[in-house]
């Protein structure tokens, strides 16, 4: 009976001395020299909304103070000084100490929150690398506009492509290595800044699938998958073009599929849109310089008078092939390729997959150059 009552207390000491993770939390310390005596506890909602105060306390005469909350899973909080600065934690633990100076803040001090700790930590190496690559991003910007040499614009661009490697290093390690789903969620916000998208969507979709129950890490691949769905850029670039057939001017029905091992510029447009109509003399000088290295157009137009479409070609001298199926916005192109408003292009490779969208003015002439040498 005796050995029976021992284990019992034993499991019922190590269940009191575990920490529990969520639910009713506690956050209390110091903070020194703050500005006034007010401070809050606030919740950083994960749908983006204002943060929420969950509850405020006066400091005492010597810094101390204990604020109360109750979190439904990992989250992010803020705790703020009035008129001072402001503090981020996450609540993996129920009972987290906090040490503040507040003519020192950067340096605050917590415990029993690994989670927090590992959040300031990111912060500080973020903060230093992102600024270093500010700085040469700066640098590599105004070199653009004055007379220096080739040479050290390309320096300058090579210590900024390998800051921005540096920078975006720091964040991929921090979410793949980090227990938290709250830090997770956190650096994959800072990760949209200098990060491609389709790194972004894999790594909340990992950190989503190894945390299945936060809202947070959810709601964060949900709102990526819908831009991939609705943004043209994500949707189709590298994936094969859709395919449609239209009449040309003349009625004769062209399909996409027929410009098959060529690089084909689809340029979607309309007689009557002023930004397509200033757009086409780029198009036209593209079209001059590659047409005889396996490049061409395929104009595709918006119009609904057939008139206007043909004096426009012929005005513009757009001496490539168009279609159009004279439907305006209800043309059955527009949903196929997602986009919202004209110019709109993708440039497909022989294969017909696409290669990128929206090249205009030298950013076409560019990306030509570099695939027809």
């Amino acid at each position: 009976m005796k050995k029976i009552c021992m284990a019992v207390f034993v499991l019922l000491t190590i269940i009191s001395c575990k920490e529990k993770k969520y639910g009713a939390f506690i956050v209390s310390g110091r903070i020194e020299h703050a500005p006034s005596p007010k401070i809050y506890l606030e919740e950083l909602p994960y749908g983006g909304e204002q943060p929420v105060i969950l509850d405020s306390a006066t400091l005492q005469s010597n810094g101390n103070f204990e604020l109360r909350a109750l979190g439904k899973e990992e989250g992010l909080y803020m705790i703020a000084i009035e008129n001072g600065p402001e503090v981020l934690i996450i609540n993996d633990y129920n009972n987290i100490k906090l040490r503040l100076d507040v003519q020192n803040y950067k340096a605050y001090n917590t415990e029993n929150s690994t989670a927090t700790a590992a959040l300031h930590t990111f912060l500080e190496n973020y903060t230093k690398e992102f600024s270093v690559f500010v700085q040469l991003f700066e640098k590599a910007d105004s070199l653009d506009k004055i007379n220096v040499t080739d040479s050290e614009k390309t320096v300058t661009n090579l210590q900024k492509d390998l800051q921005l490697k540096k920078v975006n290093n720091l964040l991929v390690t921090t979410i793949n290595n980090s227990p938290s789903p709250a830090l997770r969620f956190f650096v994959l916000g800072k990760s949209f800044k200098t990060m491609e998208p389709e790194d972004i969507k894999s790594l909340a979709e990992s950190s989503s699938d190894k945390f299945k129950d936060h809202t947070g890490l959810l709601k964060m691949k949900n709102i990526i998958e819908m831009q991939f769905a609705n943004n043209p850029k994500f949707a189709l670039v590298n994936k094969t073009a859709p395919e449609f057939s239209l009449a040309d001017t003349s009625g004769k029905i062209i399909s996409l599929n027929s410009f098959r091992g060529k690089y084909v510029l689809v340029d979607f447009w309309a007689s009557w849109c002023n930004p397509c109509r200033k757009e086409n003399p780029n198009v036209v000088a593209a079209y001059k310089k590659f047409h005889n290295k396996n490049f061409t157009v395929l104009g595709v137009s918006l119009d609904s008078d057939k008139n206007a479409w043909k004096e426009a070609i012929q005005e513009d001298s757009l001496t490539w092939t168009h279609v159009s199926d004279l439907k305006q916005w209800e043309s059955i192109v527009v949903p196929m390729y997602k986009f919202q408003g004209i110019p709109f292009n993708v440039l497909l490779d022989p294969t017909g997959k696409v290669l990128e969208v929206e090249l205009r003015g030298k950013a076409l002439d560019a990306k030509l150059s570099e695939l027809l040498k």
